[in-house]
């Protein structure tokens, strides 16, 4: 069965017309991707000499060091903490005897 040929103007026309819109969607999206692509790129990309995986690595050697220098330090502070605490109970004890001697060679009346 065939269709009147007006009918096959308007439906070749109508198919077109899609067509050309889809292209144009297409072609749109396509140079959105492009602008978004190359705002991603000047993010990323180095604008110096040095590689940007090297660059990283040494961050991360350098991150490293100072939380190894970091559990130094908080072992030196651990010692002096120690060290004091010793140093008081010492002064504690001495400031004891003291008074006792105190006590003992001049009661009080």
């Amino acid at each position: 069965m065939s269709a009147d040929p007006s009918v096959q103007v308007a439906l070749v026309s109508a198919g077109g017309a899609v067509t050309a819109a889809l292209v144009g969607v297409l072609v749109e999206l396509v140079r959105r991707q492009g602008r978004v692509m190359g705002e991603v790129r000047d993010h990323v990309a180095n604008t110096h000499t040095t590689n940007l995986r090297d660059d990283l690595d040494r961050v991360v050697e350098g991150m490293s060091r100072v939380l190894e220098g970091q559990a130094h330090h908080t072992e030196e502070l651990a010692h002096l903490r120690r060290e004091v605490a010793h140093e008081r109970v010492e002064r504690l004890a001495v400031a004891e005897r003291l008074d006792e001697h105190l006590t003992r060679s001049a009661p009080l009346n």
